[in-house]
């Protein structure tokens, strides 16, 4: 088997497109016997905008945002924002919400020979609405022992924990203190493009979260943590604004407008972080937590 990065996290694109899975490692054709690779397990159903899991973007506060399960257009507004960068070029970013600066943690599986296991998707263990989620993910790599079943069978974290703690389990985990902004969105969600100075849409890809599987869009991965949490820069309001006005004034930017924010940095500059510490133009934090909004675009 050919070698992966532990940034190659997609799934074969059949997969990807919830095709019919492959056939079992017997090589039988699919049937009642063959593996599902989870592509029939239930989806997680997603609502980032309930008041439990939203803080700007909340339908209490604007009734015209996606229901529960509809999917995202992040192109749309109140989404997509522009913000004025050093160099006084216009950018993209996609509005996430305040997103805490802890990454949660975020599984992915090798082989002992260091190959990337492609028929078993990631595992977190937060979600949108539960307390402390964030977009934003720390890597740990779990290597598998010989024998283990290629088939998406393990769906949670208690499952990998209790592996973990098991010494004869064969099972062993390192943090890569890699980070990847994957905002877990309903299934159908959608923006066109990427962040990491990238070209193209945004995938959807998935992880398991509880036994659900979780569709998540996939931005960035190449930030790194600093100790137990993720950097952040930061962004000034060019207008005057106080904790309460700051919804009104950076939700309601539209792409093309005048800049409601200016940048510190821009992907590919030492510091860059699609996490963001919202000043006001005079000085002072308008927020405790800080907004994610990834800068997108090549």
């Amino acid at each position: 088997m050919r070698r992966r990065s532990f940034l190659a996290l997609a799934l074969p694109l059949a997969l990807l497109a919830g095709a019919s899975p492959p056939q079992g490692r017997s090589g039988a054709a699919a049937g009642n016997d063959a593996p599902t690779y989870g592509l029939d397990a239930p989806m997680l159903e997603v609502d980032r905008f309930s008041d439990a899991a939203g803080t700007l973007l909340r339908r209490s506060i604007d009734p015209h945002l996606p229901g529960p399960n509809e999917p995202i257009d992040l192109d749309a507004a109140p989404f997509s924002l522009s913000v004025e960068a050093p160099d006084g070029r216009l950018r993209i970013c996609y509005n996430l919400d305040l997103r805490p600066a802890s990454p949660g943690r975020y599984y992915v599986f090798y082989d002992e020979r260091g190959n990337y296991l492609l028929t078993q998707f990631p595992v977190v263990d937060v979600a949108p609405g539960d307390p402390g989620y964030t977009d934003i993910w720390d890597i740990w790599k779990v290597i598998v022992p010989a024998g283990f079943r290629e088939d998406n069978g393990v769906r949670d974290r208690a499952t990998i924990e209790r592996l973990l703690a098991d010494p004869a389990s064969g099972y062993s985990a390192v943090r890569t203190r890699v980070l990847l902004n994957g905002p877990i969105v309903p299934e159908g969600s959608r923006a066109r493009m990427k962040a990491d100075r990238r070209g193209g849409d945004a995938s959807i890809r998935y992880a398991w979260y509880r036994g659900r599987r979780a569709p998540y869009l996939y931005f960035e991965g190449s930030l790194r943590a600093e100790g137990e949490i993720a950097p952040v820069a930061i962004m000034t309001l060019t207008r005057s604004s106080d904790r309460s006005g700051l919804s009104v004034q950076m939700m309601r930017s539209e792409t093309g407008a005048s800049s409601p924010a200016r940048v510190s940095v821009v992907p590919g500059a030492s510091g860059y972080s699609p996490l963001w510490q919202v000043n006001a133009p005079a000085g002072g934090t308008l927020t405790t937590i800080p907004l994610n909004c990834p800068i997108v675009g090549p």
